[in-house]
């Protein structure tokens, strides 16, 4: 028995893109012009496989500053905030590691957390529509 998908997956990009934007129309009257598929479909390879990489490397940054986070919460924060400042631990005066220790700490302190509400709300308002 042949389905949907099985003709579809045979248009040319041409058609495929109106078969898309119809499909996507019958999901409480979208609408996502045509022009948007094709040019996700008309995309490079080598760019969605780049697109993947990157997925795939955040993924591993952010697993491992996750593990970070858990281990030493102020050692943690103390290396975000020297990256975030530009100052190179090893390299650094002892009064700047003085300041850093005590900015780590009072920010490891507290309950709330280091994100700046903007930006927690810039991200939840990308995506609510």
């Amino acid at each position: 028995m042949k389905t949907a998908y099985d003709e579809v997956v045979k248009q040319p990009c041409d058609k495929l893109d109106q078969t898309m934007q119809d499909m996507t129309y019958c999901y409480n009257e979208t609408v996502v012009p045509k022009k948007q598929y094709k040019k996700l479909l008309t995309k490079q390879l080598e760019e969605v496989v780049a697109d993947s990489v990157a997925v795939n490397m955040v993924n591993a940054y952010y697993k491992t500053l996750a593990e970070f986070n858990k281990g030493n919460r102020e050692w943690f924060v103390l290396a975000i905030l020297c990256i975030e400042l530009g100052v190179k631990p090893d390299k650094a005066s002892a009064q700047e590691l003085s300041a850093l220790q005590m900015i780590a700490s009072n920010i490891t302190g507290k309950p709330a957390p280091i994100l700046n509400p903007d930006i927690k709300n810039a991200f939840e308002g990308a995506f609510k529509a």
